[in-house]
């Protein structure tokens, strides 16, 4: 049985905007871990009095770093699922740029009210990585989808 495109390019668009919320959360969470790690690290390296000598923003800066990064990878394979949908480059790119607006509001928001601080901008490493990596993956060519062909099947 086939399934209707553009009911397959409705559903697949909303679990995009579904899991692009959810993972965004979980990656604000990865980031205050990796922040705290690196806290660790330094107390560890530099010894409990010494610690405080490096500035905050370098340990927030980590925290932005591994958020930027495992953003950007994640919505590259996400996006790079949206081809199986049967949706175009244009397409695409719209859904990633609207993405990476919502994105970037539920990480300044969290960003917020946790201990990575009220920064004015810290939604806009998101909104970036999510550019990144969601244009990469529209306008790469069919044969580089890094997911198998098997995936395929789920959409039609």
């Amino acid at each position: 049985m086939t399934r209707n495109r553009g009911e397959v390019l409705l559903y697949s668009l909303a679990a995009y905007f579904s899991l692009a919320a959810l993972l965004t959360i979980v990656v604000l969470l990865g980031a205050l871990a990796g922040m705290k790690l690196a806290f660790a690290l330094a107390r560890f390296g530099l010894g409990p009095e010494q610690v405080y000598w490096l500035k905050p923003a370098l340990y927030d800066s980590a925290g932005f770093a591994i958020a930027s990064v495992a953003t950007a990878v994640l919505h590259y394979y996400l996006a790079s699922l949206l081809h199986f949908a049967g949706a175009g480059r244009a397409g695409i790119s719209a859904a990633v740029f609207f993405g990476a607006v919502f994105c970037g509001l539920i990480f300044w928001r969290g960003a917020a009210a946790s201990s990575l601080g009220a920064y004015g901008f810290s939604g806009l490493c998101v909104t970036a990585a999510v550019l990144i990596g969601g244009l990469g993956a529209a306008f790469q060519e069919p044969g580089e989808n890094p997911w198998p062909q098997s995936v395929a099947a789920r959409f039609r």
